[in-house]
C-alpha cells in the first residue's frame, strides 16, 4: 500500500471527527484555546506537535505531482510550517489565536475540515 494512501486514511479519520468537534462542541474549543494561550508550556507542546506530524508528512510524503498526493503534501508543510511558528513565535502565536479564538470562526472550519475529512477517507479507503 502507498504511504500517501495511510496518510489520506489517517488524515481523513482525523479531520472528520475534528471537524465534528469544532461545529458541535464550540464552546469547548473556544474554552480549550483560551486555556492553551495562557500556558506557555502547552503552546510549546502543541507546536512539538504539529512539527513533528508535518515532518513525518514531509519525509513520507512530499510528491508534487498533483492529486491527492501533492494534498498530502501540502498538508505536511502547512503543518510542519505552524509547529515551527508556535515554537519559534509562541507569543505571536498566542496573540493570533486570541484573534481567531471566536464562535462563527469554528463553524466555518468545523464545517471545512469536515468536508476534507470525508473527501480523504473517500480516496484513502476507495
Amino acid at each position: 500500500m502507498n504511504t500517501y494512501i495511510i496518510i489520506a486514511r489517517i488524515l481523513g479519520i482525523t479531520f472528520t471527527v475534528m471537524g465534528l468537534s469544532l461545529f458541535t462542541n464550540k464552546k469547548g474549543t473556544i474554552a480549550f484555546v483560551n486555556e492553551v494561550v495562557k500556558d506557555k508550556a502547552m503552546m510549546w507542546i502543541l507546536g512539538l506537535f504539529a512539527l513533528t506530524m508535518g515532518a513525518i508528512m514531509v519525509v513520507f510524503n512530499n510528491v508534487w505531482s498533483s492529486g491527492l498526493e501533492l494534498f498530502i503534501t501540502v498538508v505536511g508543510w502547512l503543518t510542519l510550517v505552524k509547529g515551527a511558528v508556535i515554537l519559534l513565535f509562541p507569543d505571536s502565536s498566542a496573540s493570533y489565536y486570541k484573534k481567531v479564538n471566536k464562535e462563527s470562526i469554528f463553524m466555518t472550519a468545523g464545517l471545512i475540515v469536515f468536508i476534507f475529512g470525508l473527501a480523504l477517507l473517500y480516496s484513502g479507503f476507495m
